[in-house]
């Protein structure tokens, strides 16, 4: 995960930069940065967080429009984020909508996949009413396709195994076609709920396994240089495709 743009195009919040930005522009001569895409009226927007974000408000970040949010848990096999139960609690108060990431670091140790699932179960504690847990998949650890995708299906199965809910998996075009060969087999064996990287001024992203089996993306990481209330420094924006959240809820 990274930093991350506006929320929503209000005039409190925008307009006044926007206009600044253009006379900056003309003035200077300088390139115009484009603005990211502005969420549409049938999604829902959020941000993804950790410890980069330090202390964060949920009061105003809640306030800010922000719908949904998804927290770094852990790392690896020992690394915990030190902001996460902070930032479970807060969110959760303040009617936030709630989910967990792992990062994951695929090495070729002997049940690394299940280890570094034990460590994200243990800590997370997720339950009903939270979104489902998040595999973070940036790295591949020097492991071929073949061997990356063994490990990402144990992963998959063990946190599966103890929360009884198909995990999301969070990925660029980049990553999954490079990585992981481009592989339906997860968006084609229940893994349908994808979480997309895809920084772009577009109206949509690229979405890779041929449209992840046809059926597209459900979440939507659209830039990393976002700013939301209660937050200091920027943070990812994200997109939900649709308003209703109950679909990707623990049960």
């Amino acid at each position: 995960m990274y930093t991350g743009e506006t929320l929503r195009a209000t005039p409190r919040r925008l307009v006044t930069p926007m206009l600044l930005a253009v006379l900056a522009g003309v003035l200077l001569g300088g390139a115009l940065a484009v603005p990211s895409p502005a969420i549409a009226a049938q999604d829902l927007a959020g941000i993804d967080v950790s410890h980069w974000q330090g202390q964060i408000g949920w009061n105003d970040v809640a306030a800010d429009g922000v719908s949904f949010a998804i927290a770094k848990a852990t790392e690896g096999r020992i690394y915990h984020d030190d902001q996460y139960a902070r930032n479970k609690e807060r969110a959760a108060a303040n009617g936030v909508a709630f989910t967990a990431y792992h990062f994951a670091s695929p090495d070729r140790m002997a049940n690394d996949a299940i280890l570094e699932a034990d460590n994200f179960v243990d800590s997370a504690n997720l339950g009903p009413g939270n979104l489902r847990p998040v595999l973070d998949l940036e790295k591949s650890g020097g492991l071929g396709a073949r061997k990356l995708r063994k490990w990402v299906k144990a992963w998959l199965a063990r946190v599966e195994a103890r929360l009884g809910v198909k995990p999301l998996i969070y990925t660029s075009p980049s990553f999954w076609h490079d990585r992981m060969g481009n592989s339906r087999w997860f968006a084609d064996n229940g893994y349908d709920v994808l979480w997309i990287a895809h920084w772009t001024t577009a109206s949509s992203p690229s979405v890779p396994a041929e449209n992840w089996g046809g059926k597209s993306w459900t979440f939507w990481q659209y830039t990393s240089d976002g700013s939301v209330s209660g937050i200091s420094g920027r943070v990812d924006l994200d997109r939900y495709n649709g308003t209703d959240l109950s679909k990707v809820l623990i049960p």
